[in-house]
């Protein structure tokens, strides 16, 4: 006969999962939880701004896996860890689909301010008059 639960266990926060499995990637700890048979709730709070939800999990599943990371017995697909080569090829793949994004989004910044800024300069160049003395000695 297994031994009884405690009857309050704290649930681990999905921050707390990824900090027990530095080596997993933050994207695929869910992957990593169904693959090692991690038990999980999905918690529901409601509120005035409406319904919240989030994951917890069990800590003991948690550590058995941790420790099935650590010694190389756990269920994992390659990609899924930050130290292989499967997953330095996907960080660089995946740098190369995000640089035009990235691009993109520098550049609809720096145009507006480029254009405030052209703004700026000619409105304190413009605002005095021409016999007047310019405050820019």
């Amino acid at each position: 006969m297994a031994a009884a639960e405690p009857e309050h266990v704290a649930w681990l926060s999905e921050r707390q999962l990824a900090r027990a499995w530095p080596t997993i990637r933050k994207t695929c700890l869910n992957a990593t939880v169904k693959a090692n048979g991690v038990r999980n709730d999905n918690r529901v709070s409601h509120s005035t701004w409406g319904e919240s939800q989030w994951r917890t999990y069990h800590p003991a599943d948690v550590a058995r896996v941790a420790r099935a990371i650590a010694d190389g017995t756990a269920e994992l697909q390659p990609h899924w860890r930050n130290d292989t080569p499967e997953a330095k090829l996907l960080d660089q793949r995946l740098r190369r689909e995000n640089l035009p994004g990235a691009i993109g989004c520098a550049l609809l910044v720096a145009i507006p301010l480029a254009i405030i800024v052209i703004l700026l300069i000619i409105s304190w160049n413009g605002s005095g008059s021409s016999s007047s003395p310019s405050y820019w000695h």
